[in-house]
């Protein structure tokens, strides 16, 4: 069936169609825009000594000298330092080792360094530590974020040699409540032992 329309109505039906089409992807992108935040991948390396692997049931302590937690005004510490910590403990006891309050006590002793670029930037990391994952993907000049680095590394209590050091780096977001930050950690960290060499 084809309707027939004079020059105006033809006119008519075109221009509402394209106001139809306007406001839709109008709403779209505003939409898309308030539903979707920055997702970006975190970037991980990691190196370990050839040859080392750390038996099932090893112990392990924390090696307080070598714990160096950056603090920033726009983050809380205290939270930052209790989820990293109860993250690899608890990854330690998922892979069946032991932790202990002592270090002369343990086989292995661990420790960690957290910072935002502002504090610790990729040349000073790679000078200190032999290792930066060079997450280059996140924005510049945006306030909400910054990139922030976590390395973890595994002294050798015999020889007090670093064996195995793995490092990530992502886009802090300033904006996440503390559940979110802990359920965007875990799985971060987790990833990060997934190289902890083991026999």
């Amino acid at each position: 069936m084809v309707i027939k329309l004079g020059k105006l109505g033809s006119l008519r039906v075109v221009f509402l169609m394209l106001a139809s089409l306007m406001t839709s992807a109008c709403v779209t992108t505003e939409d898309q825009t308030q539903q979707t935040g920055l997702k970006i991948e975190p970037s991980i390396i990691a190196v370990s000594t050839p040859g080392v692997k750390i038996a099932q049931g090893a112990s392990f302590a924390w090696l307080p000298k070598a714990i160096n937690l950056y603090k920033d005004e726009r983050l809380d510490s205290t939270t930052i330092q209790y989820l990293v910590e109860m993250n690899i403990k608890s990854n330690l006891a998922d892979m069946g080792f032991r932790f202990v309050e002592s270090e002369s006590a343990s086989d292995y002793t661990i420790a960690y360094t957290a910072a935002l670029e502002s504090s610790l930037d990729d040349n000073t990391i790679l000078r200190r530590f032999g290792l930066v994952p060079g997450n280059m993907r996140i924005p510049q000049g945006d306030p909400m974020y910054e990139k922030g680095t976590l390395l973890i590394y595994v002294f050798d209590n015999r020889g007090s040699e670093v064996i195995w050091r793995s490092a990530v780096q992502a886009a802090v977001d300033f904006s996440l409540e503390a559940q979110e930050r802990k359920e965007r950690l875990e799985p971060v960290i987790r990833d990060m032992f997934r190289s902890l060499p083991i026999e």
